[in-house]
């Protein structure tokens, strides 16, 4: 009997002090006490931080993994020129961006030249036949390319599967190009694909350039305008080809 009442005395005094501690705010702070003294603050710190040969695995398989990732990426690309050469019997000459132009990223250097058959004004392209520039200068090995969005590009274009040229294709201040000269009557819409028309030069009709992304039509004006976005950002881009003879 005696040691019942010692027992539910403690339980007693254990619950009052629970309470107190809770109303006061301190409950957390004896749990506090309670986790140092059985478990050290060092044990913890160990368990967060993971030793730096775990570390530098984890930084090691990330490079990995990126170079992976862009390996990839490059066979892709690789593939789909190669398709695009065997759909049209075009001579196409494979070549690495080398570097881009920091002032000027609308110009690229290209890792191909007069060595290879590349000539000023030949097109530059990429996946399954998209246009993306021409080669504006030429070396034994290597060539400068000026982008289509470039300010200084100019492209004859046409929409779609029509045959007679719809257009004038110029760059915007090195993100996007503008189509002029449409005339009133061309139909043109949100979506539609331009390509490249047959003007007689290095540059063969067909190649796609752009999608039009809106349209400016005013009937007091005798051409329409319109915004032309890329297919593809041209800045993921690590190998083209050159179309160097048709």
């Amino acid at each position: 009997m005696i040691r019942y009442n010692f027992r539910l005395f403690i339980l007693f005094t254990v619950t009052i002090i629970f309470f107190v501690l809770l109303k006061n705010g301190h409950i957390f702070d004896v749990g506090i006490a309670f986790r140092k003294a059985l478990v050290p603050e060092g044990a913890i710190n160990s368990l967060l931080q993971p030793p730096s040969n775990i570390s530098d695995e984890y930084q090691k398989l990330l490079v990995e993994n990126v170079s992976l990732r862009s390996l990839a990426e490059e066979n892709k690309q690789l593939k789909n020129l190669l398709n695009f050469r065997q759909e049209h019997n075009y001579n196409l000459v494979l070549a690495n961006i080398i570097s881009r132009d920091s002032a000027n990223p609308s110009m690229m250097l290209i890792s191909a030249g007069t060595d290879h058959g590349i000539e000023v004004g030949q097109p530059v392209v990429v996946n399954q036949g998209i246009m993306i520039g021409r080669v504006v200068e030429v070396g034994p090995d290597y060539a400068q390319v000026r982008l289509l969005t470039d300010k200084f590009s100019k492209l004859a274009v046409k929409i779609g599967e029509a045959d007679s040229i719809a257009g004038l294709l110029s760059g915007s201040l090195g993100l996007s190009m503008n189509l002029t000269y449409v005339p009133q009557d061309r139909e043109i819409k949100k979506g539609d694909l331009v390509l490249t028309a047959e003007t007689g030069t290095a540059i063969p009709a067909g190649l796609l350039v752009g999608q039009i992304e809106n349209i400016d039509f005013s009937q007091e004006e005798l051409f329409k305008k319109a915004a032309v976005a890329p297919l593809l950002d041209y800045n993921t881009l690590s190998t083209v080809a050159v179309v160097s003879s048709l």
